[in-house]
């Protein structure tokens, strides 16, 4: 079975979202989810630290990961 990653090894590889950057500071990620739970869009979230909102979208992904938000009524999308 060894032999098989290497028949199937892809070519080609691409890095995808490299132009994003995906540092937060500590402070950061608790206002995010304080913002979160406040019901703020991810482009309101966005605005405020004047980040990508795909960086915010990932920061929202790892605090979800680690259960520092929970899912709430109208997702991602909520709208004052």
């Amino acid at each position: 079975m060894m032999g098989l990653h290497l028949i199937n090894a892809r070519k080609n590889r691409i890095i995808v979202c490299e132009n994003l950057n995906y540092f937060w500071d500590e402070e950061e990620l608790f206002d995010i989810s304080s913002m979160w739970h406040e019901g703020n869009t991810v482009e309101e979230i966005a605005e405020y630290f004047k980040r990508d909102p795909d960086e915010v979208l990932i920061a929202l992904i790892h605090l979800a990961r680690e259960d520092k938000i929970t899912r709430r009524e109208g997702g991602l999308l909520l709208e004052h």
